[in-house]
């Protein structure tokens, strides 16, 4: 049997990671470039990770550790926006994020992820001591 080619050519892990970006960056209204490479990158590993294998429980999983590398990257109104459309296109996939406070996001540097690094933990909110 011969092998049908598809009029839609497929989609390399590069091109979602892409679209995913821009259409974040658009709704998002994101203009800082390192942002917006970071955002790239980390599209990118979950794109790859999907065209490795994609049952439905890796797919789920894959959206929840997205949606909590985004809390690191995003900031908080970023982070509650992007969560905010989501329940809004897809109202039937559980969020099990959507109701939780984001944690403090450090602005004073900004965080860059390449394809293999690892999210930093979020800084733990102690009371300070008063003398």
């Amino acid at each position: 049997m011969v092998a049908q080619k598809s009029i839609h050519p497929r989609r390399t892990a590069s091109d979602i990671a892409q679209k995913q970006t821009e259409m974040l960056v658009r709704e998002l209204n994101i203009t800082d470039s390192v942002l917006r490479d970071t955002l790239f990158h980390m599209h990118l590993k979950y794109a790859t990770l999907r065209n490795i294998s994609n049952t439905r429980n890796e797919a789920m999983q894959r959206m929840i550790q997205m949606q909590e590398e985004l809390k690191h990257i995003l900031t908080p109104e970023q982070f509650a926006a992007f969560m905010n459309r989501q329940v809004e296109q897809h109202p039937r996939i559980p969020h099990h994020h959507c109701h939780l406070v984001v944690p403090h996001h450090d602005t004073t540097s900004p965080l860059v992820y390449g394809e293999h690094d690892t999210l930093p933990q979020p800084p733990e909110h102690r009371p300070q001591d008063h003398p």
